[in-house]
């Protein structure tokens, strides 16, 4: 076994030197680092083969064929200096001709229903836009948000979207409202699936308003030491998507022009392409240390299991993150004795199928071209899972620190990360190491990629995946998307271990008329990703979505409507029966209004092979079971300062019957305080076994903005089947970029501590934090 897989490393190792090193100096140079970092964690040395390449390309000739110069626009370079109050009263800023934007919603391709100036230039250091984002009834600009990062339709909002390496696929978003709050994201896989938006992505740039009474004013500032980048020749080509949004009246005024067709106004692959000449590739070095203090308190059961007691914690820890750039194509991101004290904590779920539950990534760190490391099989299925690393049955373990790298060059893009955890209950120290590397083919929105993966607590635990992965854009707006991934572990000696996955998906991105969906895929059971995510195992997959949507003419008060049907069908690889079955119609209607109805009835065959555990004890015995249900969903304008969505499915569950109710209410009572909650509630009834279950899971978040640089926010969850309210309160003092000051709360306490022998204690843990970071730029 452990030569198959030594022979299998040497394959791969052997592509990527010949594929991926005929490149000019400075790109081998970088790549070589990245490879090396990698294969040396994986005790593989390939410096001979490195030293025996002599083959270079041009990668100024790659550049030139894959950019069509004609098509591109010129930013306006300036060299007045740029004061970011947002007054936009700089004299060059008139002499810019503003980006003809026009109506995407609601009415596609009509003018603004006011009037609307934004413009973009640069100068050696800056990306600039301003925006004179003019209202007849300034009284009624929707200005309800100043916290950071938050991306609601309650509020207007004015800025851009940056494809920076113009790869037609990931692209960085930047916007300001009219109170000053700033928002930044990344986008990723032209915004397909559902982990396409990250919001937990952050940078360093300015951004500032101004509300007057001829409309509200914008600017907006970002670094190009901010940016990813190319340039060849002092040229560099960036996709850029401009937008204003007037939220009393859900109204989208783009640049370029856009369809509702199109799909989502956020997609890089329909951004215009821009031109910069000479812009300084100086690129970041920063340095960002902290320290942090605290105490935390557990109840843990005695020795002699009589009673619980407390075990008491003062917390006092150092450490620091850094952001290196390697020449003008990649960074490198450093940390040591990481920490994420100040990440939001998850919502909790409550599982009632027979798939694990998958939780985002919220955690900075892992948020760098996070795009380049996706590699998944469908929705959540993943090779690489970060929430792998630093987390042990769901307890946060140290992480004395970690390298994450990523370059670009041309049509290539690799990138490589290595962590090392500490030890923690059962688990040993372990050591995570990711490569991948991709590159376009054929055309500018398809591409072919790789991706290694290695977890090894260096006491003979070893686990590695290999994967390959293509994305083809055939015609059109249809794509194929093909992955293939193999696992070797050392606890899987047998050499003919079931221990492939692979996935194929033809699909159509544009929204109008007739979309579909098709994909097959097959789960070996032996196929074992350490470092990723597999919701199910031993496993084919045959799945179909098709929908029709139609844009009724701009006198109508209906945005879209239409039918959705899908099927999904898996089978059991040793079982060799049909284990599950899901059919689903369904009809969706949107408004001018805001308004979003859906009601969609569903048909389902399981066939438990083992006894099932549910969450709240009930054990369902193995067998057929078939069962329907019938759902409907409101969701109310959410430009709105009251909105909520809300969902009802009635129907039968295996042997029983379950109905579910989710509610979920947004209020922005004034632009400083939000209430925000979420109730879902599960009925469950089994009467041929006499069990009723009630289960419920309530969340409620307050939010209160001082200012755009001092926030307070709390949340508070119960859960039924713990009987637990679990609590977080957050102070968060940002004063300029890159310094923070949070204190931090987290605890529990138990609804009925007399509930259980021994008697609980009314709190599992409870822990507070003081965490002061400051960031130095050289």
């Amino acid at each position: 076994m452990i030569v198959r897989i030594i022979h299998i490393k040497r394959r791969f190792r052997e592509v990527i030197i010949t594929r991926f090193y005929n490149r000019d100096s400075k790109s081998r140079a970088v790549i070589k680092l990245l490879v090396m970092l990698f294969f040396t964690g994986t005790s593989i040395s390939y410096s001979q083969e490195v030293s025996q390449l002599e083959q270079q390309s041009d990668s100024k000739k790659d550049f030139r064929k894959s950019h069509d110069f004609s098509s591109i626009k010129k930013v306006v370079k300036i060299t007045d200096k740029v004061v970011i109050d947002g007054l936009v009263n700089e004299p060059f800023w008139d002499t810019i001709e503003p980006l003809h934007s026009t109506q995407k919603v609601p009415n596609a391709g009509n003018e603004p229903t006011q009037k609307t100036e934004i413009r973009i230039a640069y100068d050696d250091k800056y990306l600039y836009l301003s925006g004179r984002l003019f209202d007849t009834e300034p009284n009624k600009i929707n200005a309800n948000v100043k916290r950071r990062d938050d991306l609601t339709e309650n509020t207007e909002w004015c800025g851009l979207l940056i494809d920076t390496y113009n790869d037609r696929e990931n692209a960085l978003a930047f916007f300001v409202t009219p109170t000053g709050a700033r928002l930044d994201m990344a986008l990723s896989n032209d915004i397909v699936g559902p982990n396409a938006f990250n919001l937990s992505w952050n940078t360093f740039w300015d951004g500032a308003s101004k509300i007057t009474t001829a409309g509200w004013f914008a600017e907006i500032r970002i670094p190009f030491s901010s940016l990813p980048f190319e340039s060849v020749d002092g040229k560099t080509v960036m996709g850029i998507t401009t937008w204003r949004y007037l939220a009393r009246n859900d109204e989208t005024d783009i640049y370029p022009p856009r369809d509702l067709s199109t799909g989502s106004s956020f997609r890089p692959s329909l951004t215009q392409r821009f031109v910069f000449e000479d812009i300084d590739e100086k690129k970041p070095f920063r340095i960002a240390p902290y320290i942090l203090t605290g105490g935390e308190s557990n109840s843990i059961l005695s020795e002699d299991m009589q009673q619980y007691e407390s075990e008491e914690a003062f917390i006092r820890e150092i450490g620091l993150d850094a952001k290196i750039g390697l020449g003008s194509n990649a960074i490198a991101d450093i940390t040591l004795n990481t920490d994420f004290a100040q990440v939001k904590v998850d919502d909790q779920q409550v599982n009632l199928s027979r798939f694990n539950l998958f939780f985002p990534e919220k955690r900075l760190f892992f948020q760098e071209r996070a795009s380049l490391f996706d590699f998944n099989f469908g929705a959540f299925d993943k090779v690489f899972y970060s929430r792998q690393i630093g987390i042990v049955n769901g307890r946060q373990t140290r992480i004395y620190g970690g390298l994450r790298t990523v370059a670009k060059f041309g049509k290539w893009e690799a990138g490589f990360i290595n962590m090392q955890t500490a030890a923690q209950d059962d688990i040993a120290s372990e050591n995570f190491g990711i490569f991948r590397i991709r590159t376009r083919i054929l055309n500018e929105n398809s591409n072919l990629g790789i991706i290694v993966t290695n977890r090894t607590d260096f006491k003979g635990n070893n686990n590695t995946v290999y994967g390959i992965d293509t994305n083809i854009k055939l015609f059109g707006e249809n794509y194929l998307s093909a992955r293939w991934a193999q696992s070797f572990d050392n606890h899987f000696e047998d050499t003919e271990s079931d221990n492939s996955k692979y996935f194929l998906q033809l699909n159509k991105r544009s929204q109008n008329g007739l979309v579909y969906t098709l994909n097959y895929g097959r789960t070996g059971k032996d196929y074992l990703p350490k470092i990723g995510f597999e919701r199910r195992l031993d496993y084919s997959q045959l799945g179909a979505t098709f929908a029709y949507n139609i844009f009724p003419s701009a006198e109508s008060k209906i945005v879209q409507y239409g039918p959705t049907v899908s099927s999904t069908s898996i089978w059991g690889n040793t079982s060799k029966v049909l284990e599950s079955r899901n059919n689903q119609l369904g009809f969706q209607l949107l408004t001018k209004l805001g308004w979003n109805y859906t009601i969609a009835v569903e048909t389902n065959k399981e066939f438990l092979l083992d006894p099932l555990q549910l969450a709240g004890g009930i054990t369902l015995d193995p067998g057929e079971y078939n069962f329907n249900s019938v759902s409907a969903s409101l969701v109310s304008p959410v430009a709105q300062r009251i909105s909520y969505a809300t969902t009802l499915d009635i129907g039968n569950f295996y042997d029983g019957k379950k109905t579910t109710l989710s509610v979920a209410p947004f209020m922005n009572i004034t632009p400083d305080f939000i209430v925000q909650g979420s109730l879902s509630y599960n009925k469950l009834s089994f009467n041929s076994r006499n069990i009723n279950k009630d289960i419920t899971l309530a969340n409620l978040k307050l939010l209160y903005t001082f200012s755009t640089k001092l926030t307070m926010s709390s949340q508070v969850q119960y859960n039924s089947l713990s009987k637990t309210y679990a609590s977080n309160f957050r102070l968060r003092y940002n004063p300029k970029e890159g310094t923070d000051f949070y204190l931090v709360y987290n605890g529990d306490f138990n609804q009925d501590v007399g509930r259980v022998q021994p008697f609980l204690r009314s709190t599992n843990y409870q822990n507070i934090q003081l965490k002061y970071t400051y960031t130095f730029q050289l």
